[in-house]
């Protein structure tokens, strides 16, 4: 049995009839540097662990992934939180604009697989729990290729108004799905790939297959609800 995520994938496509795969984008489609946090903490002068929990701890995050807030106040309110660890006002902005402006790079390994996949007739989707400004992020990666050059293929939570792992996640993305494709897909017919244990336990007892993508080490599983 495969182990890797990859592969995974290709064998439920084979064996499954999936008709559409889904990818998430942060920490499958689209990596970052983890060593930035640590840079941001010493730059600021504060606790080990501080600038993560300022940004992607903040929970006003789970607001903005739902449509619900910006980007821009998201950043605003990092910067408060790092002011109240203890940085000084302009380190705080600063590093929080610096997380803002640090380059992602793709993993080429999942795009290829992506649009191989795509070349033998498996409509291929992107479901992210993301932001006003993914849109404008993803096409500065050059992912035109995997998301349509007029993000028909890409499923944005702040623009579903639900996010993963809520199940109403997945079922505003599979009503999107079927809006594109222009016919019915049940819900065992899609595989989702992700790097979050919860959001791949979410599509799974929402009926979706569901393979966990651990990029950092070997270690590669795969999940489907019977």
């Amino acid at each position: 049995m495969p182990h890797d995520s990859l592969d995974v994938l290709r064998e439920l496509v084979n064996t499954a009839r999936i008709r559409v795969v889904v990818s998430d984008l942060d920490g499958v489609l689209r990596v970052f540097d983890p060593t930035l946090w640590a840079e941001l903490d010493a730059l600021t002068g504060t606790a080990g662990g501080s600038s993560y929990s300022a940004v992607l701890g903040h929970p006003y995050l789970d607001e903005v992934v739902r449509g619900r807030g910006t980007h821009a106040r998201w950043r605003e309110l990092a910067v408060e939180r790092l002011v109240a660890a203890g940085s000084p006002t302009d380190l705080a902005r600063f590093a929080v604009d610096r997380w803002a402006a640090t380059p992602a790079a793709v993993d080429e390994r999942v795009r290829s697989a992506l649009l191989a996949l795509r070349t033998v007739g498996i409509a291929v989707f992107v479901l992210t729990n993301g932001t006003d400004r993914v849109p404008e992020e993803v096409a500065d990666l050059g992912l035109g290729d995997v998301v349509g050059d007029d993000d028909r293929f890409l499923l944005n939570t702040a623009d579903l108004g639900a996010a993963k792992p809520d199940p109403e996640a997945f079922a505003r993305a599979r009503r999107r799905i079927e809006e594109v494709l222009g016919e019915q897909v049940p819900p065992e017919r899609i595989a989702l790939l992700d790097d979050s244990p919860r959001h791949v336990e979410g599509a799974a007892a929402c009926g979706w297959h569901a393979v966990l993508h651990r990029p950092e080490d070997a270690s590669r599983t795969g999940l489907r609800l019977p």
